[in-house]
């Protein structure tokens, strides 16, 4: 990814050398030796372009051109990606944008692209943070060749009412001082770029084994984004089935790494897995950044320039935006074929506390989520507090939130300007808001922990968990293990009769954000909700309800006054408190008295009624309902 430096870092080893040179950028392409801007065919001006037969459709229509002898700029998807010759070591560079050819007499009136966050350094084709399977320098056209050293590159995302032409020019930047002198053909582009609005597409950087690996970099809005902590473009991989046949629909499972792990490549779905995978990359020190734990830093502050701590500002959820957005890609691109209702995300340590974190917040993208000794309460964990105040500021400070994105509407209510205006720490703490959010949407949570686990430490962040669900009335099934450390735990909370096949850790979760579910509370069967070190303790795992996949009998029906579940134990007769939760047509509001039956399905004989009534937050919790073994109970809930 695209890193700034403090230029005042570096600008002293050089300074002798460059004491007062003005420096033009003048090398042509000719130099480059083959590594010329070429996006997807967009190398001659006024040029048009489809696909080029990557597999990346092109963004028809757009204009573009190898403009002059030494910048080149190209337009494709939204973005212009701009090129030039660098001038060598202690140089940055500043870049401009105008409506007209940018001269020396009218670059006062140009937009300078780098102005917020100052001048790009030297190596911007440089990958800082990648992995040892993406390419040193970035790839700019769809299975291109990377860029040279000397080459520098910046990524401009056309604004609203930007359309049309536009002229570039790039300057550059020794010891602080700005020389402003304009080449057109040298450091200035002399005809147009066509730019359009409109939705980035990832460049396809490596594909392997006929396409079944692949890897993405994504180039974010600069614009509208902080790239002082991990820069602006980021890369992710996709794998397909071995079998990978397009004209069946799967599911997509997204892989959020641990804590220090890099990016994620494989040649094809892991264990054969009949779904298409998702990894996306959250840099950390392994690269020389910080890891965002999933969910962002500061929207204002510099990292480089303004010490490691932000004071002040709004913390923004920029990593939770770009994941989101490459699944966006993957679901609406024609060479995917992906059921956007299959979508599930799993994860250990910082990789499963970001799961749970994307279940309780984008419950429209994800049915269900399997999150592997996460993080519950980030102000009450001990290990990692100096990486938090580095990303959020300090936990007196306790600054405010806003989560942007085209998926933020299950949460906008909650940011800084927002009904119920929350601040970081705060919203960091899921033990908090599952209570207070209580009546919200979220996905299906399937959680572990560890007991002995002091990473992320069962004591603080594990053992509040089940009595919190059971208060939140949320659905969810858990594992406490007894003498478990800090390990990979399996998804052993997952009832693979509805999530999956049956197959164990080779299913393929089918659960879709369409169908609602039951909320299983206080069974009989589970564990205790105040548990001690000893023994394990599982929450919901033995008990299942009937699906399209798991048809035992009759599947959920959720109309307008009516919701039927049948429900069985796969050990022996248990009772449990039933909240249905994510209904579609079935929400009585608060106050409604309804009442309920339960019957054998065996028999068809009433083992249980009464009534019950919708609490404040919109929730209709039936209690104690007898859940059989064998062929279960039918639970039918009649409203008003």
């Amino acid at each position: 990814m695209m890193e700034l430096r403090d230029s005042n870092r570096f600008s002293g080893e050089y300074f002798l050398k460059l004491i007062a040179i003005s420096i033009v950028l003048v090398l042509t392409l000719a130099a480059c030796s083959g590594n010329d801007l070429n996006l997807d065919g967009l190398n001659n001006a006024g040029a048009t372009t489809t696909d080029n037969g990557s597999g990346d459709a092109g963004d028809s229509g757009n204009s573009a051109g190898t403009l002059g002898d030494a910048i080149s700029a190209g337009h494709r998807n939204g973005q212009t990606f701009l090129v030039w010759s660098e001038s060598g070591n202690g140089v940055d560079y500043h870049v401009y944008r105008h409506t007209a050819p940018i001269t020396s007499a009218n670059l006062g009136s140009a937009t300078r692209l780098t102005d917020r966050w100052g001048p790009l350094d030297q190596d911007t084709s440089v990958n800082r943070y990648g992995s040892d399977d993406v390419p040193r320098n970035f790839v700019i056209s769809n299975s291109g060749q990377p860029l040279s050293e000397d080459q520098g590159l910046f990524v401009s995302t056309t604004q609203n009412g930007q359309q049309g032409d536009a002229y570039y020019a790039v300057t550059s930047v020794v010891g602080g001082s700005e020389n402003r002198t304009i080449v057109p053909g040298s450091n200035a582009t002399t005809q147009p770029v066509v730019e359009s609005v409109a939705t980035p597409r990832p460049v396809l950087t490596v594909s392997t084994n006929g396409g079944k690996g692949r890897i993405y970099t994504q180039y974010m809005d600069y614009a509208n984004w902080n790239p002082t902590l991990q820069g602006y473009a980021f890369n992710f991989s996709v794998a397909l089935p071995p079998d990978y046949n397009a004209s069946r629909a799967y599911s997509l499972r997204v892989y959020l790494h641990a804590y220090s792990e890099p990016l994620k490549f494989v040649e094809q779905s892991e264990f054969s897995w009949p779904v298409i995978q998702l990894f996306p990359s959250d840099p950390g020190g392994n690269v020389g950044s910080l890891h965002s734990w999933w969910y962002g830093f500061a929207r204002d502050h510099n990292y480089l320039t303004q010490g490691s701590i932000p004071q002040s500002g709004v913390v923004e959820n920029f990593t939770e935006q770009r994941v989101l957005s490459s699944i966006d890609f993957l679901v609406n691109d024609g060479q995917f074929n992906i059921d956007s209702d299959l979508i599930h995300v799993y994860g250990h340590s910082m990789g499963g506390s970001g799961a749970l974190t994307y279940g309780m917040r984008y419950p429209s993208v994800f049915a269900g989520i399997y999150a592997s000794e996460g993080m519950t309460n980030y102000a009450s964990s001990p290990l990692f507090q100096s990486d938090f105040v580095r990303l959020w500021g300090s936990q007196s400070s306790n600054l405010p939130i806003v989560n942007n994105g085209r998926h933020n509407g299950a949460i906008r209510d909650y940011d800084s300007t927002g009904s119920q205006p929350t601040r970081v720490w705060n919203w960091m703490n899921h033990q908090e808001q599952l209570l207070r959010r209580r009546g919200d949407r979220f996905s299906y949570l399937m959680v572990d922990h560890g007991k002995d686990d002091t990473t992320i430490d069962w004591q603080t962040q594990g053992r509040p968990m089940a009595s919190i669900f059971t208060q939140a009335r949320v659905g969810f099934s858990a594992s406490a293990l007894a003498g478990v450390g800090h390990n990979w735990l399996s998804f052993s909370s997952v009832v693979n009769s509805v999530f999956g096949y049956g197959f164990g850790d080779e299913s393929a979760w089918r659960y879709p954000t369409t169908l609602s579910f039951p909320g299983i509370h206080n069974a009989s069967g589970s564990g205790s909700l105040q548990p001690t070190v000893n023994g394990d303790d599982n929450h919901n795992t033995t008990i299942e309800w009937a699906t399209p996949i798991n048809n035992f009998h009759t599947s959920i029906v959720d109309s307008s006054n009516t919701y039927e579940i049948s429900l069985r134990s796969t050990s022996s007769n248990q009772t449990a408190d039933i909240t249905p939760r994510n209904t579609n047509l079935f929400r009585p509001g608060a106050g409604t008295r309804c009442s309920w039956t339960a019957t054998s399905i065996s028999n068809n004989s009433r083992i249980g009624s009464g009534n019950s009534s919708v609490d404040g937050d919109r929730l209709l919790t039936i209690p104690a309902v007898t859940i059989l073994a064998g062929s279960g109970t039918r639970l039918a809930i009649n409203c008003p």
